[in-house]
């Protein structure tokens, strides 16, 4: 591959960062100096959380990858290492200029262990956040093994020169999921409703991941969750948990939420999801778009638990312990209150037009593949 047309991997394992790295992936391929190939893992392949490797194929990308790495319940170690398997021999063969990752997810981190093991430039999308459970050390990991790293704001700059980063090296060029959020041309909240069987026009939004460092917790958080949905009343959608260790115990408690107040879906697309948000009168659970995408669109939160403490300032979101009775009535307060503002605590709109101006220059290109560390 020359200098003037470079190649650019891009690996994805769920709907949550295909829906960051989409337009990035779209601008990469219809660009005159670029390349793009696109790996299609993780949940995407697997029919129990919607075979979202459909809407990869819909937009339009034409180089994909397909690479089933997992089983449903297949422990996350094993997940790593047979991506790791998978991903190597395509590297071998393909010799990539670049691989692209976001976030947080296993599949991210064998990507970025394969590029930085052959001597492929890594390019790291939303490091430098801080997670909560194995997620933040899962991304601090793909961190130290990126060569180029695109964050959303300062805070998530300064955490990286923190790991030892050098400051050439980190663009602060905000979150894609802003351009998506902030977007004139979503769906309607009719249109999703008819979409998604959705018979209500008041709601709530309710979505419970696993928490990994507490694996003897997970039932009975989201007990808490659905004794206080229960108990509260109200209309309410419920997205299923991600695949995470503790993912079935979520699930047979969110079987208990029956009837025609209750709305089950196994995953929505992001623009879809985003309108479902930004009408709701509240979002509950510990999902990370209760954190980061709620407030952009002005929608408040009850974040329960551990799983996201310390990720955002955001005034609309509050925090409470997996208790029911705590639950009900922080929902109950917050179904009271005025919607806000957006909150941009997460980087400004135009972060696609920044990232692929970005990879069309000279500066992601420059930092050398060795790294050193700096002692601050």
């Amino acid at each position: 591959m020359s200098e003037s047309c470079r190649e650019v991997l891009f690996v994805t394992g769920t709907r949550a960062d295909f829906s960051k790295l989409r337009d990035i992936m779209l601008a990469v391929q219809s660009s005159d100096h670029l390349e793009a190939r696109v790996v299609v893992t993780g949940m995407h392949l697997l029919r129990r959380y919607g075979y979202t490797v459909h809407e990869v194929e819909r937009v339009g990308l034409r180089r994909l990858h397909l690479i089933p790495n997992q089983v449903d319940g297949e422990p996350m170690a094993l997940v790593l290492a047979n991506t790791v398997q998978a991903l190597t021999r395509l590297v071998h063969e393909e010799r990539p200029d670049a691989i692209v990752v976001q976030g947080d997810r296993v599949e991210a981190l064998a990507a970025a262990l394969v590029g930085s093991l052959h001597n492929v430039r890594v390019i790291h999308i939303e490091g430098g956040e801080v997670s909560g459970a194995i997620d933040d050390s899962v991304r601090h990991s793909i961190s130290k093994h990126a060569h180029v790293h695109l964050v959303a704001n300062a805070t998530a700059r300064a955490r990286l020169l923190q790991l030892g980063e050098e400051e050439d090296r980190v663009f602060v060029v905000g979150s894609p999921e802003i351009d998506i959020l902030t977007s004139p041309d979503l769906p309607s909240i009719a249109e999703v409703r008819e979409r998604y069987e959705i018979g209500f026009e008041r709601y709530g939004v309710l979505v419970v991941h696993p928490v990994t460092t507490e694996p003897g917790l997970n039932s009975m958080n989201a007990a808490a969750v659905v004794d206080a949905v229960l108990a509260g009343g109200g209309n309410w959608v419920i997205i299923d948990p991600n695949n995470d260790a503790g993912c079935d115990d979520i699930r047979k408690e969110l079987d208990r939420l029956t009837g025609e107040r209750f709305t089950r879906l196994p995953s929505m697309r992001f623009e879809h999801f985003v309108t479902l948000m930004r009408n709701a009168d509240v979002m509950v659970g510990n999902s990370s778009s209760g954190v980061r995408e709620a407030p952009v669109v002005g929608t408040r939160v009850v974040n329960v638990g551990t799983r996201q403490r310390g990720r955002t300032n955001a005034e609309g979101v509050l925090n409470v312990a997996p208790d029911p009775g705590e639950i009900r009535e922080a929902v109950a307060e917050v179904c009271r209150l005025p919607r806000l503002p957006a909150f941009h605590g997460f980087g400004e709109p135009g972060a696609r037009r920044r990232i692929i101006k970005l990879f069309e220059g000279t500066a992601l290109w420059r930092p050398s593949l060795y790294k050193q560390f700096v002692d601050r």
